[in-house]
């Protein structure tokens, strides 16, 4: 049995350089080199069809689900489109929760930088010793 997530596997696959070109260019452009052939993404989608299909609906609702099956000319297509969506999805959370990350870093950084700002309890002895 497989533990680790469709998630995972997006995050593990593509660095965040890589991540950012999917949510700019998308899957189609042929960024996303693990997932560019139909044998990869079907396998992909048959793999964690459950997550997937649960993670898009949770997102874009489950008309979307509806709406992607009704464009496509066959199942192959629909879960290469599936994948797709998928993988895009999962870029623009990871991209979105590092950029967030950055900008709580950055304003941190001004409050140290602008404030002379420490944490609470942060003046410790074991933070100043020589090791």
């Amino acid at each position: 049995m497989n533990t680790t997530t469709a998630f995972q596997v997006i995050k593990d696959t593509y660095d965040i350089a890589t991540l950012k070109e999917i949510v700019e260019h998308g899957c189609q452009s042929g960024v996303c080199s693990q997932h560019i052939y139909y044998g990869d993404t079907i396998e992909f989608f048959d793999t964690y069809e459950d997550e997937i299909v649960e993670f898009i609906a949770d997102v874009l609702g489950s008309e979307s689900l509806t709406e992607l099956f009704n464009t496509t000319k066959d199942v192959s297509t629909y879960k290469n489109d599936c994948t797709w969506t998928f993988i895009e999805l999962v870029a623009m959370h990871v991209v979105d929760e590092v950029e967030d990350r950055d900008i709580e870093d950055e304003r941190t950084l001004a409050r140290y930088l602008t404030d002379g700002y420490n944490p609470p309890a942060s003046m410790t002895e074991t933070r100043y010793a020589l090791t």
